[in-house]
Order: structure tokens, then sequence, then C-alpha cells
């Protein structure tokens, strides 16, 4: 009986046919443009207007019809219902009314309009017609938001209608809400276990957003608590929102609020037509604007939280680690796609060093118009550095040239900005990140850029450990993914990641990048490895650790949310000593009485910034880092910064991380030596304390360590013969040291900045005072005053990471061979 009276339907009814057909190629429109859309395809994106044509005559002539002779033409109502909304959405591509919509909303109406062919024809089978009362209601409340939304322009939308007709698509919603409820009327109130199952999904609906509304409310409520007016706090070193920031738990719900204006869109007055198609504030955060129906409504009945966009961005950069959300663009990259990624990795055992190259091809994703710009991030394991970069131009690698921060940026901003010719600039970051800029990609001009890093392994008992890089940047996931591992001395190791022996080498073919390590035997502590440049050697040996008596004249318990409750116990356990916390900026006892209570108040911060200006000289700080918090150039106009970096240094402050994570700001504190960092576990810091000592590395002023290798490299005047031959990456590594560890007193002497620059392009090393830049011809470095690298390492690379001759051993080499080719010439004129 059912498949008779659906077979009636679809063959015997007038016009349903050709409804169908109407209906079946608009929709494979609609889709083929929100496909477009996703990927900012305008091209295919276009099909949207071969559908407003379709769908105009059709709605003309259905309409006219449902109007002029109902009985006869109800069973059409639902199809015209349906391609209504075709023609609105298709419209919406063009006129751009609801900013990008998601997915969800798409096939919600959806729902709502293919139930509506039950309703409206009342189908025989009541589980059916139930199932879609059930479904309509969950939908239906969609539509009246349409309505609602769009109640700025109906009169505009009335104008329209005369002038062009498109107009009538800002009344749809309004029209098919009204009708669809006097439908519903008419058939629920003869019929009650569909007015139920109706109900139950306008119910489910309702509690859902009400639920969702309350959570959305409830983590508005917790950042305004921390605002400037909620709090009596006299400090003002800090910016505002750092304390909110302090206090605010990463989740789903403050990310969606703290994106409210900068990526979704939120109407302010939903009746007033002077906020209407404000779709978000003009910022800098590289991440496309949504209307998202269920947020706008949980918006309008949030508590604001009165934060300006820059805080917002501040936040997410430290506490969503969406810095690279924030880059500045010269141009667009938002249709851009990573297509394919070499990822190359040779290890050094003895010189426990690793150099990784990528090899990367960015495009644009099908058709897309206009010139763009890639921006990646590398997030780099502590103690590496950026030491190559190479551009394809025309077919031809050009490799980067290294010149100074300031020089590097405004020659990028000129041929990306006035000119819009070929550059790649690759700058250092905080908090061991480098980013890498390419442009310009285009539809026809797929590029290929190349980077390499140096890193320190990690020594861990007697195991090194490699780590691979952290990449984002433009849709990373689908890219084709080769990655090749080798040694140099063919150690062996394990992974893991599942690499295949091919002979030399160990290949491994995937998609996307994920994180690997690799694992391989450590070599003895007496064996060394040189490197010679310049006529002096570069040589590793044993970090030495020795224990400084150290009896600290106060001890500062860092406590926030990484701390666990026994730890702390362990630590007031330690016998004739005083501990202390900072907590609503003043120094307190913390002891057996009162722990309880101060971490229940401190566990509610991510991550602190003591006022380390404050502490007296020789103070101690026990600290238990996480993975995020504000970093040095988010703080640069803050007072809390001009006091650590003139009044800290001097203070001879000591710092215990009992945890084996290192945010971004402790470690440019660590990098910059403003304190003594020393990174072990609890029992080894308790030990410490018991006994007034203070773990500290050996150092000098001609040699670096890397606490994280396990080694130093020492530099050594005096040439030596040995057969133990270092990469050159050993001299990459010193130079880098040597900028950071004395990057203050870079900052405040212009003679002793020249100086390292010079020391950062002999060893082609990324710096905070340096960066790598390629250009598309000579003349452009000439004219933006770069002068051309001679006589230093140049780029790193994965098949040249030998010593480069001395000028003397180049003489030995130019005579030698003048001897040979003098011989050849006279036995061949003997002969």
């Amino acid at each position: 009986m059912e498949t008779n009276q659906s077979n009636r339907f679809w063959n015997n009814q007038i016009g349903v046919k050709i409804s169908l057909l109407v209906t079946l190629f608009s929709i494979t429109l609609l889709i083929s443009s929100l496909i477009a859309s996703k990927i900012e395809s305008e091209t295919f994106e276009n099909f949207s207007i071969f559908n407003i044509i379709v769908q105009i005559p059709y709605g003309v002539i259905v309409t006219f019809n449902v109007l002029r002779n109902y009985k006869k033409y109800q069973h059409l109502l639902a199809f015209l219902f349906l391609n209504w909304f075709i023609g609105c959405f298709s419209l919406n591509f063009q006129m751009n009314i609801f900013e990008n919509l998601p997915i969800w909303v798409y096939a919600l109406t959806f729902i709502f309009c293919m139930t509506n062919f039950a309703i409206y024809n009342r189908f025989e089978n009541k589980y059916l017609n139930q199932i879609c009362y059930f479904l309509n209601g969950c939908s239906v409340l969609l539509i009246l938001y349409y309505a609602v939304f769009l109640i700025p322009i109906s009169i505009f939308s009335i104008v329209a209608i005369i002038v062009l007709g498109l107009g009538f698509y800002g009344l749809v919603p309004a029209i098919v809400f009204t009708v669809h409820c006097a439908i519903l009327i008419k058939q629920l109130s003869t019929n009650k276990k569909d007015f139920i199952a109706f109900g139950s999904g306008l119910l489910l609906v309702v509690i859902g957003t009400t639920v969702f509304t309350l959570f959305i409310n409830s983590e508005s409520k917790k950042i305004n608590s921390n605002g400037v007016t909620k709090i009596f706090d006299a400090n003002d070193d800090l910016p505002a929102y750092i304390r909110i920031s302090q206090n605010l738990k990463p989740n789903f719900f403050n990310e969606i609020l703290l994106k409210k204006d900068i990526v979704y869109i939120s109407t302010d007055n939903f009746f007033d037509l002077k906020d209407f198609g404000v779709f978000g504030r003009n910022v800098q955060y590289n991440e496309r604007k949504t209307h998202d129906p269920l947020l706008n409504l949980a918006f309008y009945f949030t508590e604001d939280n009165n934060l300006s966009t820059d805080d917002q961005i501040n936040i997410l950069k430290s506490n969503f680690d969406k810095r690279l959300e924030s880059e500045e663009y010269l141009w667009s990259g938002k249709d851009l796609v990573t297509k394919n990624i070499k990822e190359d990795v040779k290890i050094y055992p003895n010189d426990r060093l690793a150099y990784t190259e990528l090899t990367i091809d960015v495009a644009c994703e099908k058709k897309s118009w206009g010139q763009k710009e890639a921006i990646y991030s590398f997030q780099l394991p502590e103690g590496s550095v950026a030491t190559s970069l190479s551009l394809w131009v025309n077919g031809i690698e050009r490799k980067g040239i290294l010149t100074t921060k300031e020089k590097a940026k405004a020659a990028y901003n000129q041929v990306v900005g006035v000119e819009a010719r070929d550059p790649s600039l690759m700058q250092w970051k905080e908090g061991n990140r480098v980013t890498v800029r390419i442009f310009p990609v285009t539809e026809d001009l797929p590029r290929t850029f190349k980077c390499g890093f140096t890193t320190p392994l990690k020594a861990k008992n007697n195991t090194l450990v490699y780590e691979s890089l952290t990449i984002k940047g433009p849709n990373i996931n689908n890219a084709s993914t080769v990655s090749r591992l080798q040694t140099n001395d063919k150690t062996a190791f394990t992974t893991t990641k599942d690499f295949e022996n091919t002979g030399n080498y160990y290949t491994n073919t995937t998609t996307g990048l994920d994180k690997w390590e690799a694992e391989l035997a450590a070599k003895p502590q007496n064996t060394s490895s040189v490197f010679t440049w310049k006529n002096k050697n570069y040589e590793t040996k044993p970090l030495i650790k020795e224990k400084a008596p150290f009896a600290p004249s106060e001890i500062i318990l860092d406590l926030t949310c990484e701390w666990n409750i026994r730890e702390i116990e362990k630590i007031l356990n330690v016998k004739n000593k005083t501990f202390f916390v900072l907590y609503n900026g003043m120094k307190r006892e913390i002891n057996s009485s009162n722990y309880n209570e101060l971490f229940y108040e401190l566990k509610k911060l991510n991550y602190s910034l003591l006022p380390l200006f404050d502490l007296k000289n020789n103070s101690l700080v026990i600290t238990k880092d996480g993975t995020f918090s504000p970093n040095f150039e988010e703080l640069e106009t803050s007072k809390y910064l001009q006091k650590i970096k003139t009044s800290v240094k001097d203070k001879n402050i000591k710092v215990i991380n009992i945890s084996e994570n290192v945010n971004p700001f402790w470690q440019t504190i660590k990098e910059q030596q403003y304190v003594n960092f020393f990174q072990t576990n609890i029992d080894n810091c308790i030990d410490l304390i018991s006994k007034n000592y203070f773990i500290r590395f050996r150092t000098d002023q001609n040699s670096v360590n890397l606490e994280t290798a396990g080694i130093s490299i020492h530099e050594n005047p005096e040439l030596k013969t040995t057969s133990s031959k270092g990469s050159n990456h050993l001299y990459r590594m010193f130079c880098f040291g040597k900028v950071l560890n004395d990057q203050i007193k870079i900052q405040n002497d212009s003679l002793a900045q020249n100086q390292y620059v010079e020391l950062a392009k002999d060893a082609n090393i990324v710096t905070p005072i340096s960066s790598l830049i390629v250009l598309e011809t000579d003349r452009d470095y000439e004219e933006n005053g770069i002068e051309k690298n001679v006589n230093t390492l140049g780029n790193a690379s994965i098949n040249n990471d030998g010593a480069v001759p001395e000028p003397h051993e180049w003489a030995m080499i130019i005579i030698g061979l003048t001897i040979i080719l003098m011989y050849y010439r006279k036995q061949k004129a003997i002969s």
C-alpha cells in the first residue's frame, strides 16, 4: 500500500516529474558551489548564478499555480519551499548576507524541506510520519532564525522585488515559516502522536540551545570576573588581558568566545538596521569569517566580555597557540594548500646533532583569482636553529642570503607589498619557532621552497632521541609526504614511524606530517667531534655539571595548575626551610597549615609571570611549566618586561623546573640567561634544596652548552689534527648559542650587534638579529642594500656537511692541480 502511494505521488501527480528534475539539478549546482566556496574557487562558485537563473522561472510558475488553485497544486508546496531555499543559498554566494554558513545549517535546512513532503502530503506510514514530524520540529527554529535575522532588510526586499525580482528571497524564510505554521496547526490538531513527535523535536532543540548558551554565558562570566573593573589589583606592570589569560582554562567554549566578532559573526541587535551587514571587525586574524546561527543566538543572550580585539587575539596566541593565525599577511593566503612535503633527516650521532631539510610544494587549490602569500610556522625542539632557505624561481633554486632582521623585513615588504614579485623570508620567533613566507603563489604558479634546521639530539640515559619538527601552514593534513632518514656513520636506530630500508637510506611515504621520534645508542662520553673553520677548531666535549653551594635568600614556589598536592607536600617536608608563594601581588609563607588553601587559589592559574625583579638577590624559584604562556614579543610594550630586562640579570636568581616542558616565557628567560635555569624531577629538586646546592653547567667565554644533548662546543684557536671529523653544524650551533647568550648586550650596544650579525652571517643562522631572504634577482639585493655572503658557511645542505677548505688549503689545492696539469701536458708532449 505504501509503495503504491509513493508511486502515485511520483508518477501521477501533476508537475512532480519536472519539479524533481529541477530540484536534483539545482541541488547538484548548489553542492558544487558550496564545495567551491570552502576552497574559495570562484569559477565553480559562480555555478550559483546558473542556479538563480533556473530557480526564478520555476518558482514564479509553481507559485502562480499554487496561488491559483491550491487544492490542485498543494502537493508541489514542498518542492516550492525546497527550491526557494536553494535559490536563497545560491543568491547568498553573490550577496553574502549570511557569511560562510557552516555545513550543519545547509543539512538542517534540507532536512526541514524533505520532511515537509511527508507532512504536506500525509503518507500512510504512521511511523514515517512521526519521524518526519520529529525531525521537522528539530529544524523549524532554524527557519524562524532566518526570518528574524532578515527583518532589517525586509523593506529593501520588497523594493527589490519590483526592481530585480531577486529581493523576494529576502522574504522567503518569513513566508515559509508563516505558511508552515498554518499547515502544522491544521495537521497537528487532529493527531496527538504527530503533535508529540513534533513537540519532542522542538523541545530537544530548545533545551540543547539553552544548555549551550548557559555554557557560553558561564565562560563569559569567568572572563569578566578577571576584568579590570572586577578586581582590586594595583599591579599595572602587566597588560590587563594577562590576568584573564592566566585564569582561563582553554576549552571549546571560551575559544568560541574569544573568536567572537573576529571569526564568528555576532549580531548585537537583530532588529537594528545599522548593525546589519557588519560581518566582524577588520582585524588581522587569518581564519575565515563564519555565520553560525547557534553561536550568534548564544552570543545574543550572553554577557559581553568587554575585551578589545587585540586582547582577544593575544589570549588566543598564549592559551591556544594561535600565533600563526595572527601573523600579518600582506596578501591573502586562505585558499592555499600544501601539495607535497619531502622530509630529509640526517643524524650525526658523534656530534649529537641532526639536520632536517624540508622541501615543500604549496599551490592554489583548483581555480582561484589573484596572487597569494603562504606562511608556514615551524615549531622546533629546544636549542634548534634554522640554517638554510631556498626558493625555486623560474625552475631554478635560489638560495637565501643572510642579513639583518630589519633589512630582510624591509626588503620583503617592499618587494611583496609594492612590487608584487618573488621573495621568501625566514624569521626567528620566540619560543623555538621559525616562520617562512613565500610569495607569490597563484593558480598557474605553485611554488617550491626548501628550509633546513639544525637540531640537538635529546640525551636520555644512554640513548639519543631525535624529535621531528611540528609544522603549521596551508592545509598540511592531505599533503603527499615522503620521509628519508639516515645517519652519517650507519649507526642503528629505532623509530616510532615505519621506515623501510631501501639500501643506504630508510624511507617512508604517507599523508600529512605526523610527529615522530628516532632513538639510537649514545656514543661514549669521551668521544668528541671536531670541525675546523677559519683556523679554529670547534670541538664537542661532555657537558660538565657542577654541584655548587647555594643557600637561597628565599625560596619561591611558583604554583599553577600544573602542580599536584603531593609535590607541594614533598617540598614542604624539607626540614629547616621556609617557602613562599606570590599571591595577589603579595609574598606569603606557605606551610603545612595553609598549603591546601593557597594551592586551591593558585591552581586556578594556567601559568604565572613572577615579578622576578621584586625578588631578593640569590632567590630560588621552583616552577613546573606547562606548554603555553605569552612570550616576550607579546609583552614588549609592558612595564613588566622592561623591568625584567633592566633589573633581573644581576640578581643571581636560580630556577628549578620540575617539568619536562618549558613554556615560551621561561624558554626566553633561560635562553637569554636572565636566571640560572635547571630542569630536573621533584626528587632531585628536593635533594638540592635540602643540601643547599644548585646544579650549574660549566662554561666559559669560548664555549656554548647544549644542555639537551649533554655536550658543550668549545672554540679552540689552536688547530689540531684529529680523525674525528665533525659536521659544520657544530660551528652553526656554537654561533647560535653565542648570539642567544649575549642577546642583552647586543640589544644595548650597536657595535656588539654588528659583530654578532657578522657571526650569524658567517654561520648562516637565523637568530633574533638576523633573517634569511630570497629575492628574485641579484639587482633586488643591491637595491635593498643586502650584500651577498662571501667566505661563509652558506646554506646548510643534507649532502654537504663537512669542513669547507680554508684559504691556505685552497692555495694548496690550486698549486697541486697546477702541478698535475703541467705534468700532464709534459707527458703529452713527450708522447
